[in-house]
């Protein structure tokens, strides 16, 4: 077996034992040379072979991700019917807060755990195709040790919580019409109790666990959505 080959089964062989997990990230090529101790070109044949395979993703200018699980397109196949009317592909995300808190009364209840153990609170913007969308994503700690921020920034929700210990196969969508709080508010660049939408997302596993959520609030003057009853 060639050297290139080497690496690439050594690489494969840990994404599906889960050493590297799905949509999380991977060492970049100038890692991998180190780790492998071989050439740039040696590394680089083996991750492009990875990449035509469909088991690794290369985002330009950003790294090497290990391919999601489950695809962009399955949160519309998911959720059923609640959808912007612009692409799915966000231009910009940027982390406004990342922080872990007690789980406490609310939450608690909602995934199924103590109220003293750890949930992790992240909010961010998302800019897409000229619109602004303010987000928050709530993850117990316990079904997503060493979780990353960072993958917020090159994968869709769908893929992020698809990376902790339970899988996520269903996803329960609640769609409102609210006013903005001041923070809203703020993030959101509208004036006080301006209308937005707010979108609540519940990520279950196989046993209907709550594996996660996120909220998403958008300008309701802005941002146009489509329903499909079908």
């Amino acid at each position: 077996m060639t050297l290139f080959k080497e690496i690439y089964a050594d690489i494969k062989r840990k994404i599906e034992n889960g050493v590297y997990k799905k949509g999380g990230v991977l060492p970049n090529e100038g890692e991998l040379q180190k780790i492998y101790q071989v050439s740039r070109t040696t590394v680089r044949k083996a991750v492009e072979q990875l990449v035509e395979e469909k088991q690794v993703v290369r985002k330009k200018g950003v790294g090497l991700f290990v391919a999601p699980g489950i695809s962009k397109q399955n949160i519309l196949d998911m959720t059923g019917i609640i959808k912007t009317s612009t692409g799915l592909e966000p231009e910009k995300t940027q982390i406004k807060e990342s922080y872990l808190r007690k789980a406490g009364v609310y939450y608690s209840k909602i995934f199924g755990i103590k109220e003293n153990e750890l949930i992790y609170y992240l909010s961010f913007l998302v800019f897409s195709e000229g619109e602004r969308t303010y987000e928050k994503l709530i993850l117990p700690l316990d079904y997503f040790p060493g979780f990353d921020p960072e993958i917020l920034k090159v994968t869709a929700i769908i893929e992020a919580v698809s990376t902790g210990k339970l899988s996520v196969q269903d996803v329960y969508q609640d769609f409102q019409l609210t006013e903005a709080t001041d923070e809203d508010c703020k993030q959101l660049e509208v004036a006080t109790d301006f209308p937005v939408f707010k979108i609540t997302n519940t990520f279950l596993d196989d046993r209907a666990r709550v594996v996660a959520i996120e909220y998403k609030l958008q300008s309701a003057l802005d941002t146009k959505y489509s329903i499909d009853f079908d």
